[in-house]
């Protein structure tokens, strides 16, 4: 078996082929690969090297999971004859929440999860690059590998994700007890639902919530609305129920809501969602839309509170601030944060022609793009509409874009695709000075053109007081700022100009009124290491 270190051996026929410049037709190329099908085979067993304990684990893991599946099944049956006998609504609901909190095939997941967080990944990185050439090349060609050697492509996806899981966690879990929290991560997957309020990891947050925030301020340029010492009628009143009315009523108009703003402290997303949902904006936030970060799937605490926030979208946050160093690890990221951005900036003429697809007619007439079979599907579309679409998948490269887009990604999307979205450009928590003073962190302008569409609207959210709540895993009540600017709507001059007006939308939060002062500093967007001094 090879060494990890070791470098294939140059005369080998795969690496020859490889190194050939002249196209080769399929029939030639499927030849080649049934003559050396013993060679990749042999490729594929020296992934795992020689780590016997490694192989056995997997397949007892995957042995359990099998039979873990199956009685979440039998599960499922039995639940559902349950809960079709007539018996009071409440016995009903005690059934759904007792076996929520069961399913098995999760908890050997999550166990399973172990071996690629805390142990070292035993894989021959150098036949993983040559698998993936050879069978890259093979489908680049036309061939349908897939189709020609379906448990050799099985298999080596199934140890190359092994090798990207324990690459995620070196990268993402920065502790020990992150690593012994972590749970598996889906490369194949973009989207994560929103926890349903029935879960207990929603009534846990609740409960910390109504703990550990002393007081929730509503802050308009001349008065403060406190939740404890004003009424209801009072904050109802303020400047800042006035614009969410106002984005609610852009909302139920059709206008898709972007609330952009600035947090203080790790829980701000979390803590934003609750403050709108408590002044009575389910329809901005019951079922509202975050894009997070590849961290925030890492351990089950980061993902059940990044759920907690809304239907998770997965990118990837600008390499000046968290650079991906494992090169197969980004790639396989960015494979999932295209997706992201690609179903986000979806046109609504795109939006239209999803409302009547199934997946499988998606995946055929418009990822699978062809002119001629796209437009039969688009009879509902206007002729501009149509081209104006065609345009947007071709530029996009839809075809290789969402070529792998699950099928729960596409049922989950097509649910939320006209929820608003909560989106923080800062990426993480705001630097705290001595005085208390909050100073935003360097800002990607770039969630601009990735997301934004003209027409789209953006409401302005500025939050304080998170920090003095979350510092570290230690808890403390505090109180907590609110302010909301003038819904702002997005043009495409805007979107063009992204690099500027992306800021420009920051500017104006830091400069809401607060309990805070907030602090917008050109010295840190340009990237003066300076300008922290004396900031946290």
């Amino acid at each position: 078996m090879a060494h990890p270190d070791q470098k294939p051996p140059q005369h080998s026929p795969l690496v020859q082929w490889l190194k050939k410049k002249e196209k080769l037709s399929q029939s030639e190329i499927l030849h080649f690969l049934q003559e050396n099908k013993d060679r990749l085979e042999k490729s594929l067993k020296a992934i795992h090297n020689n780590d016997v304990i490694y192989r056995l684990t997997n397949r007892l893991f995957s042995g359990v999971a099998f039979l873990a599946g199956v009685m979440d099944r039998i599960k499922a049956l039995v639940v559902g004859v349950l809960l079709a006998i007539p018996a009071p609504l409440f016995f009903k609901n005690v059934i759904t929440t007792l076996t929520g909190l069961f399913n098995f095939k999760a908890v050997v997941d999550f166990f399973r999860t172990k071996i690629y967080s805390l142990k070292r990944a035993p894989h021959n990185n150098r036949m993983v690059q040559l698998m993936d050439d050879v069978l890259h090349k093979a489908s680049a060609q036309g061939l349908d590998v897939k189709k020609h050697f379906p448990e050799i492509v099985k298999k080596f996806k199934s140890r190359k994700n092994q090798l990207l899981q324990h690459a995620f966690f070196g990268e993402f879990s920065k502790s020990l007890l992150e690593r012994l929290l972590a749970i598996p991560f889906k490369f194949n997957r973009s989207l994560s639902p929103v926890l349903a309020d029935s879960t207990l990891w929603h009534k846990f947050f609740v409960f910390l919530e109504n703990k550990y925030i002393s007081d929730i301020v509503l802050v308009d340029e001349k008065h403060h609305y406190s939740f404890i010492n004003d009424s209801k009628d009072d904050r109802a009143s303020s400047q800042v129920v006035q614009l969410l009315n106002e984005a609610s009523a852009l909302k139920d108009s059709g206008h898709r809501v972007f609330i952009i703003g600035h947090h203080e402290g790790y829980l701000g997303p979390y803590f934003v969602r609750s403050i709108l949902r408590r002044l009575g904006f389910d329809n901005l936030t019951a079922n509202c839309n975050t894009v997070v970060g590849p961290r925030m799937f890492s351990n089950l605490v980061l993902k059940s509170g990044a759920s907690n926030v809304g239907n998770i979208f997965l990118t990837l946050p600008s390499k000046k601030t968290s650079k991906v160093k494992e090169p197969h690890l980004e790639d396989a990221l960015q494979k999932n944060a295209r997706r992201t951005q690609f179903l986000i900036k979806l046109p609504n003429e795109g939006l239209k022609l999803i409302e009547g697809l199934s997946y499988q007619e998606f995946m055929e007439k418009v990822v699978d793009f062809n002119e001629e079979r796209f437009l039969l599907a688009c009879d509902e579309l206007l002729q501009d509409e149509k081209y104006a679409l065609m345009s947007y998948l071709i530029n996009s490269d839809v075809k290789n874009t969402l070529a792998d887009l699950h099928q729960a990604d596409y049922e989950l999307f097509k649910s939320v695709m006209h929820e608003p979205f909560l989106l923080f450009p800062e990426g993480s928590r705001s630097y705290i000075d001595k005085k208390g003073d909050v100073t935003m962190k360097y800002v990607n302008p770039r969630f601009m053109q990735a997301y934004l569409r003209p027409d789209d609207v953006i409401l302005p959210v500025n939050l304080v007081g998170g920090s003095d709540i979350m510092q570290g895993w230690h808890l403390s009540p505090a109180k907590m700022g609110l302010s909301v600017g003038k819904p702002i709507n997005v043009t495409a001059n805007m979107i063009e100009n992204y690099q500027e007006t992306g800021l420009d939308v920051m500017r104006k939060i830091a400069q809401l009124p607060n309990i805070k002062k907030v602090h917008y500093s050109e010295e840190i967007q340009a990237g003066n290491k300076d300008a922290l001094n004396g900031l946290s």
